[in-house]
């Protein structure tokens, strides 16, 4: 038998159903009325339900159950409309538990209805949430969340239409129901829509209040969904995916029809609210990265496939008296923020922001260092050691081996002149000709992630953080040294044993792993993201103000000796300036710049990277940058005299 056709014209009468009760509660039906909507679109619910039990199989104790469960159904709930009819209570259908129940039960009606046709297929109820794994949830979904998006679009606030658009083709493109493609599309959808939420909230920065929570409501739901595929490429079930649907849908019908949360707040007032969502976005684009790592064979799939995967491996968890799961756990962690496919999509991301960013700012210097910093993501930091003709070569070329002794290896004799000791050669020369801006704000993938319009302004949190406050001025604090020395004598350390074990003098591992390349990946893979994702708390630019980074402390010690300063073309200026407006852009928290720039017309430290916002923030124009360049043009100028 043919059930195409009957199937087509079930979908279609529950769409037009579902679309009718979305309509009602969307008008604001109350009473009676909306008792009797949340009637219907139970009974939808349960009428799928007995469907699906009746149709599994042809035995007369599951017709009599199904039968049982339709029948209750209708009893209870017109008895409890009638009992509530008769109380007079004032039934409100604009309640926020009342509307996010309307939605819950619209969603799983839908998700029933595909399992009741998996029924009448197999004869077999099989997974409870196969319903969201068909063409025809899917349909049926579109429909509903068009119609709500279309009828609700006027009456809706920017920010909330706006997340709806993003959210729509995100829920459609489905790896369920597509090929492998589709997990592409849907991560770069993805992307475009976690773009949308960072620039609304950042050009909503200066309102009272944003809309916060609803913000971060819709970030959970696209980690789930990103948790989901994750899952299935690991355990082949897409279940986590199928509720993930379920709770994304609820919530699309429930926040066009309820408007955006009543909880609301300020991202750059709130330290907690923005930690959280922070801290939800890297959860979400950590599982964005492994789910582009598995489709692109970076992982294998399944359990095995994935643990054999590791470029740290696996061990096992209870071992070394537990320190076995403290590797698995930096294993599995940096073997994700390692990979390119997370760089990619960080990448992306980061430098739609950053971009957005180069239109804000006005001194040219600038808007060439922002468009050479999001360049030197894509060239330097993705495409030549990853994609490029070149990629093999790399561990060679001076320069590239950035970032550390264990980025690209061991310490071994093939790497040591040209790679290891080249790099930090040149890198030093170009630190002392040009600041440790060629690294810290250009070259580092950590200024793309930084200097992007949401993320440059959390600079905020500089002065209003507790622990970051203990930062501000351009001097150097005995714990920064302390940490600053404790990384560069573990990172050195790491080194000579690396070496010699590729002599074969020692035999020292971590795990099976080269001692310089797992300390990589524990600062770098790991520490780093804490560290970023902590901004809230410890304040913008944390690398460069508390001492982790080893590759920044080193260029940072060449910048300060070398020719790169900020000066001021009228010191005067200075002393007249009444908003100091230089030392609160600053996002590593350099508060002494007026007075260095009053009392010697220059200010010089390690701290300063050259980032420029306070020569974009003063108000006179008077901040200018001093390096190489300008040295020669006096040198000429000089000779020319």
């Amino acid at each position: 038998m043919d059930f195409l056709p009957i199937f087509v014209i079930i979908a279609s009468v529950m769409t037009a159903v579902s679309v009718y009760l979305i309509y009602l509660v969307k008008k604001g039906i109350n009473g009676i009325g909306f008792l009797l909507v949340l009637y219907l679109s139970g009974s939808m619910l349960t009428m799928f339900i007995s469907l699906s039990i009746a149709l599994s199989n042809t035995a007369l104790t599951t017709e009599i159950l199904a039968l049982t469960v339709n029948t209750a159904y209708m009893i209870v709930g017109l008895v409890s409309i009638l009992l509530l009819g008769a109380s007079r209570r004032k039934i409100e259908s604009r309640k926020w538990y009342t509307v996010l129940l309307f939605s819950l039960l619209m969603t799983i009606s839908e998700a029933v209805m595909g399992e009741s046709f998996y029924s009448i297929l197999t004869k077999s109820i099989g997974n409870p949430l196969i319903g969201t794994e068909n063409y025809w949830f899917y349909a049926v979904m579109l429909a509903e969340m068009t119609f709500t998006l279309v009828y609700s679009f006027n009456s809706l606030t920017r920010q909330i239409r706006n997340y709806l658009l993003v959210t729509l083709p995100i829920m459609v493109v489905s790896p369920v129901i597509l090929p492998t493609f589709s997990i592409w599309l849907s991560s770069l959808l993805m992307i475009v829509a976690t773009i949308i939420i960072y620039d609304t909230l950042y050009r909503d920065r200066l309102k009272k209040t944003q809309e916060t929570f609803t913000s971060l409501e819709l970030m959970l739901i696209f980690t789930l969904m990103m948790a989901g595929i994750f899952t299935y490429y690991v355990t082949s079930s897409w279940y986590l995916y199928d509720i993930s649907m379920i709770l994304g849908m609820t919530w699309f019908i429930y926040r066009a029809i309820q408007g955006p949360s009543s909880i609301k707040g300020n991202y750059l007032r709130d330290s907690r609210w923005t930690f959280a969502f922070v801290l939800m976005t890297f959860v979400m684009e950590w599982f964005m990265g492994a789910v582009l790592d598995f489709a692109s064979s970076y992982f294998s799939p399944g359990v095995e496939g994935f643990i054999s995967s590791l470029p740290l491996g696996f061990v096992n968890p209870f071992s070394y008296f537990g320190a076995g799961a403290l590797f698995d756990f930096l294993s599995i962690f940096g073997s994700v923020t390692g990979s390119v496919w997370f760089l990619v999509m960080m990448g992306l991301e980061m430098g739609t922001l950053a971009i957005f960013r180069i239109k804000e700012v006005r001194l040219r210097e600038n808007r060439i260092r922002l468009a050479l910093m999001v360049s030197a993501f894509a060239i330097y930091a993705v495409y030549i050691p990853s994609f490029s003709p070149l990629a093999s070569k790399i561990p060679y070329i001076p320069y590239m081996w950035s970032m550390g002794l264990g980025t690209l290896g061991p310490v071994s004799t093939d790497y040591l002149l040209s790679g290891i000791v080249g790099t930090y050669v040149l890198s030093a020369v170009l630190s002392f000709l040009f600041g440790s801006r060629q690294i810290c704000s250009v070259t580092c993938t950590a200024p793309t992630m930084y200097q992007g319009t949401f993320y440059n302004s959390l600079k905020v949190y500089n002065r209003t953080s507790s622990f970051a406050r203990k930062t501000l001025s351009s001097k150097l604090r005995p714990w920064y040294k302390l940490i600053a020395i404790a990384v560069w004598s573990s990172l050195l350390a790491f080194a000579v044993i690396s070496y010699f074990d590729q002599k074969g003098i020692l035999n020292i591992t971590i795990f099976g792993n080269d001692p310089t390349m797992f300390l990589y990946s524990f600062y770098f893979n790991f520490l780093w993201y804490v560290v970023f994702i902590s901004i809230p708390f410890s304040g913008n630019y944390a690398c460069v103000t508390q001492g982790w980074c080893s590759w920044g402390t080193f260029n940072q010690f060449f910048g300060g000796l070398g020719l790169f300063r900020l000066k001021v073309k009228d010191p005067e200026l200075c002393v007249k300036c009444e908003t100091k407006a230089c030392s609160k852009a600053c996002p590593v928290g350099n508060t002494d710049l007026p007075g260095n720039f009053i009392k010697k017309g220059e200010f010089k430290s390690s701290r300063c990277i050259g980032v420029g916002d306070c020569a974009e923030a003063c108000p006179y124009d008077n901040i200018m940058f001093y390096d190489v360049r300008s040295w020669l043009k006096e040198k000429i100028k000089g000779d020319k005299m």
